[in-house]
Formats: C-alpha cells, structure tokens, sequence
C-alpha cells in the first residue's frame, strides 16, 4: 500500500519546518528582498504543505480498507471455487461440454494477478495502475455472472450444501460488486488529495522544494559558510519527487 511510499513527502514538510525555525533564530539578520522567501511566506507555506499532507494520511486509511477488503473476497473465492468444481462434478448427468465450460469460466475468476512491488508515488502512475487493477476486479465480477447462469442452466444442479447453491454465489456476487465499488469510491479522493499534496511541494510555481532552495542559497549569502550556524542549515535536505 501507500503508506510507506509517504514518508518521504512527509520529511520534507518536516525540513521545512526546521528551515523556518532555523530561520527564526537568526532575527533581523535574515532580511531577504525576495518576497517569496521572506519567513512569513515560508511560513504560510508550510502551513499550507502540512494540512494537504494531513489530508492525504486521512483519505488513506478508508482506500487501504476498501482494497484489503476486496483482496480479502477475491482471495476466499478462489478456495471456494475448488470445493464448487467437485461439487459440480458431482451433479448428474454434468457433460464434458458443461464440464469444459465450467472450468473455463472458474480460470477466469482465477486469473486476476496481484501485482508486485510498492506502488508508484506518481499520482498519475497510480491512477492507471488503480484503474488497470480495477478493470480486472470488474472483469472478474462480470465473470461470475456467467458461472451462475451455467449453475442455474444444469439442470439437476441443486446441492443441498448451502456454499454450493446458487444463491450462495448471487450474494457472493453482490458482495464482490459492492467491495470493488467501495475501492474506487475512496480512491479518487484519496489520489485528489495526494495530487493537490504532490503539487504543494513539488510541482506548482513556489513550491515546498524549490522555494526552501532559494532560501537555503539566501542564507548562505548571509552567514559564515564555515560557521556551525549554517552548517546546520545546509545540512536540511529536500528531495525532489
């Protein structure tokens, strides 16, 4: 999920924050002609970086909900679809035919890979790897539709076990419905609000990065290079993303 790749956006809200406080410190000394740098502004800025963060860390717990909650039905069919295919088998007077149909529908709603790596902190990566995702999921959905019209067009499908019949797999498929609307109802806030976020600090004309880099090569114009003063200030990092 998202929540790790967010740490590094997060440190540099954090840098800033030590940029204006070591910038505090030194008074009247720092005294810039560029507006954009002057503390106030930095300041403002800072507050502006904080709360989009803030808002982002928000959205992000209902999104990794409604994907672990998907994951979490997607990977119970799969076991359950293994216990339905012997069940089937079962039935009499199943047919090779059916059999064969059967069991190329159950790979479909099988096939759907789960994609390796950590997501990309590129909103616009991620929307299409979201939607690639969730094309998949709705394809896999729309899958089960045709495995209950098979079930209810065998015509001595009728299993007394209740995980066999197919009302079981109609809720089932209800289920799968609602879960995977649930993921793109809380993502598109979710990737708004990390758009908004990445634009604050890396993208809009004074940004978070390139706004504290001019007031880093300001400082430096005012203080001893070699003082520990400044030092400190240089050592304030800021990664582009």
């Amino acid at each position: 999920m998202a929540s790790l790749s967010e740490f590094g956006h997060a440190k540099n809200i954090a840098s800033l924050h030590l940029l204006n406080t070591s910038i505090v410190v030194l008074g009247a000394t720092y005294n810039p002609s560029n507006p954009k740098i002057l503390l106030a502004n930095l300041q403002a800025i800072y507050d502006t970086a904080f709360a989009a963060q803030e808002r982002v860390n928000y959205l992000l717990a209902p999104y990794a909900v409604a994907v672990n909650e998907r994951e979490a039905i997607f990977r119970s069919l799969n076991k359950e679809l293994t216990r339905l295919t012997k069940a089937y088998k079962a039935t009499e007077g199943v047919t090779q035919a059916q059999l064969d149909d059967f069991m190329t529908i159950v790979r479909k709603l099988k096939g759907i890979k789960k994609s390796k790596g950590n997501p990309s902190t590129n909103p616009n990566e991620d929307q299409d790897s979201h939607s690639i995702s969730q094309l998949s999921y709705d394809q896999r959905t729309n899958t089960m539709d045709l495995l209950i019209s098979l079930l209810k067009h065998t015509p001595n499908y009728n299993p007394n076990e209740t995980e066999y019949q197919i009302a079981t797999y109609e809720a089932k498929k209800t289920e799968m419905l609602a879960k995977t609307l649930a993921v793109t109802d809380t993502f598109i806030p979710f990737n708004n609000a990390r758009s908004t976020r990445n634009a604050i600090l890396y993208h809009a004309n004074d940004n978070v990065v390139d706004v504290a880099g001019i007031a880093k090569a300001y400082v430096s114009t005012i203080l001893d290079t070699h003082s520990e003063q400044y030092k400190a200030i240089a050592r304030i990092r800021f990664k582009k993303r």
